[in-house]
């Protein structure tokens, strides 16, 4: 944990500020240390440089197992390749240069694929996650002097109002209890003028709800899986790709059991596993999500990519 994080972070039961006490430290790193609430007195950790809001991973057992295994399975600098870049434009609506200079949340960092975009176009980012991915992500940041990785509760973030200028959160509040609940959790964080964007699982067309139906059956059973018996199991999806491609019966066999269509056979297995163990899984139209945006004083505007918003925020 950097020190300067201190600027933005605020106890999340009585929101006053925290005080920092370092136990070990490295490289302008706390590595080990506590936060204290100057308020409350409430305490709080800063394990292998990560302030800890959350004592468990909840609900999201399956993220923790996902991420420490897949590290670095969808980093671009590590694949040579520009596909979460290009995710990230189209999701987002925004280029990664458009963020320079500003400060910006990733809401759902996992192993800080995307933070790596934002912060390589000069944002300086603050990823959070529920799950033990911020381990990952912490390694995958180190030496950023632009990174942050902080672990906490969606519903109970730790940020002070009005402090980013950008927040994105990228196929991960449908995983919550309630996916709307969890945006309205975000607008307060925004400062004038700020902009969120977030990208949900689609129900907007017809092919996708049928999609979906099949895909809530298979769920029933796959979510009370062990987890690495379901793990086994998504290997499927790696020959499956071939068969999917040949037109309309690799269309319908998509349809009625879908599975990852990504290129690269590590990636169909990790998109595939994130498909079927989450606890939570909500699939929303354009409409409902641009109403979220109107609820909180958000201006909405569709992004190409089904469901993918974004918003300014009013004065």
């Amino acid at each position: 944990m950097k020190e300067k994080l201190l600027r933005v972070l605020c106890c999340p039961a009585c929101a006053a500020d925290l005080a920092l006490k370092a136990a070990a430290e490295a490289g302008g790193e706390v590595l080990e240390g506590e936060l204290t609430c100057r308020g409350c007195g409430k305490t709080y950790p800063v394990r292998n440089s990560v302030p800890r809001f959350v004592e468990t991973d909840k609900y999201v057992g399956n993220f923790s197992f996902e991420w420490l295994f897949y590290r670095k399975t969808q980093l671009d600098s590590h694949n040579r390749a520009e596909s979460s870049r290009n995710d990230f434009i189209l999701k987002t609506g925004r280029a990664p240069a458009d963020l320079a200079g500003k400060l910006v949340l990733d809401v759902g960092c996992g192993t800080g694929r995307f933070m790596e975009i934002a912060g390589g176009g000069g944002a300086e980012v603050v990823g959070v996650d529920l799950s033990f991915a911020v381990e990952t992500a912490a390694e995958n940041m180190k030496g950023r002097a632009n990174a942050h990785v902080v672990q906490a509760d969606v519903f109970h973030l730790p940020f002070k109002p009005g402090s980013f200028d950008f927040i994105y959160s990228l196929g991960v509040l449908h995983h919550t209890p309630s996916t709307r609940e969890a945006f309205l959790r975000l607008p307060p964080l925004l400062a004038q003028r700020g902009e969120a964007s977030i990208w949900v699982y689609s129900a907007e067309t017809r092919y996708e709800r049928v999609r979906n139906a099949f895909t809530d059956f298979y769920r029933f059973f796959t979510c009370r899986m062990p987890i690495r018996l379901l793990w086994l199991l998504c290997h499927a999806a790696v020959p499956l790709y071939f068969l999917k491609r040949l037109g309309k019966p690799g269309a319908l066999l998509e349809m009625v059991l879908p599975t990852s269509m990504s290129p690269r056979a590590e990636e169909r297995v990790l998109d595939t596993f994130d498909w079927y163990s989450p606890r939570y899984q909500f699939k929303h139209t354009y409409s409902e999500v641009e109403g979220w945006f109107r609820e909180a004083g958000l201006k909405p505007r569709r992004l190409g990519f089904p469901v993918a918003v974004t918003g300014v925020k009013q004065e």
